[in-house]
């Protein structure tokens, strides 16, 4: 029998938005289905009764590094996509796999046709137009120009702009920054709360995560003051109370260029901090 080619771990900030999706899945696979699938596919399941979100980012995480591979997890969205295409027919599946795909492909895989977890180029684009096209070149080259951080390269995707709108781009940004904001602090936290709960404190108390040594008055405000940046942005794409996202609105270019600027500051305020407690 020809061995299995270990498949590169994936970021545990994509776990966290893997978990994100299965958690917006309910309607096509339960909690029980989803333990059974756990189990025969090799993964270990530590927290059967913690919150889905929680259970499934233990699962993955604690059994990706025991293998130092993603074969356990490519095996479970197989055999998840099978079961859901199986029971609950074409449209469940199909929906299945569009929302697993939108995480994957920005660590490198796509989940084919028969829920094959494949390698691919993360930052290769589905099809668009060439004005699509054109403005994710244009974008993309303000980016480079700017130094912004890498991970805004990750989302000027052509097909976010197959309308003259940035909205959706800058949206998929902060996206990614929310899920590093719960990968990094460990929280398991859903919405714009996260950054209050990693960042915010109470004066004579540590922080989550520290963006400074937070040893003076002014590392105090200048703590706050990111909380309060950080938190506003995620508020701006996402509802607090019902963790839905935001309706489009109109954002020209120019709009959100300076949007991603201070998400590329928040980004690498976001990868010097350190946790405090």
């Amino acid at each position: 029998m020809t061995a299995v080619a270990p498949l590169k771990s994936i970021d545990n900030t994509y776990l966290t938005m893997l978990c994100d999706a299965f958690v917006h899945l309910d309607s096509v696979i339960t909690d029980g289905e989803l333990g059974a699938l756990l189990v025969s596919s090799g993964i270990q399941d530590p927290s059967p009764n913690a919150s889905r979100h929680r259970r499934l980012g233990l699962a993955f995480q604690s059994q990706q590094d025991t293998d130092k591979n993603a074969n356990s997890i490519a095996v479970f969205l197989r055999r998840t996509g099978f079961h859901i295409n199986k029971r609950y027919g074409e449209d469940a599946y199909r929906k299945y796999r569009d929302e697993i795909n939108q995480i994957l492909t920005f660590a490198g895989y796509e989940l084919d046709e028969q829920s094959e977890m494949k390698q691919t180029n993360p930052l290769a684009t589905m099809y668009a137009s060439h004005e699509a096209e054109s403005r994710a070149k244009k974008l993309k080259e303000a980016i480079l120009i700017r130094s912004l951080h890498p991970d805004i390269q990750m989302v000027c995707r052509s097909e976010y702009l197959t309308e003259n709108n940035y909205f959706r781009v800058v949206q998929e940004a902060l996206k990614l920054l929310m899920e590093k904001n719960k990968a990094k602090s460990q929280l398991h936290i859903e919405g714009p709360s996260v950054a209050e709960h990693a960042f915010g404190f109470n004066w004579g108390e540590y922080p989550v995560l520290t963006v400074n040594e937070f040893r003076t008055e002014v590392d105090q405000t200048e703590q706050f003051g990111y909380m309060c940046i950080l938190k506003a942005l995620f508020l701006m794409v996402q509802d607090e109370n019902t963790k839905s996202y935001r309706f489009p609105w109109q954002m020209s270019f120019d709009d959100a260029l300076d949007f991603l600027g201070v998400i590329s500051y928040c980004h690498r305020k976001m990868d010097a901090s350190k946790k405090a407690r």
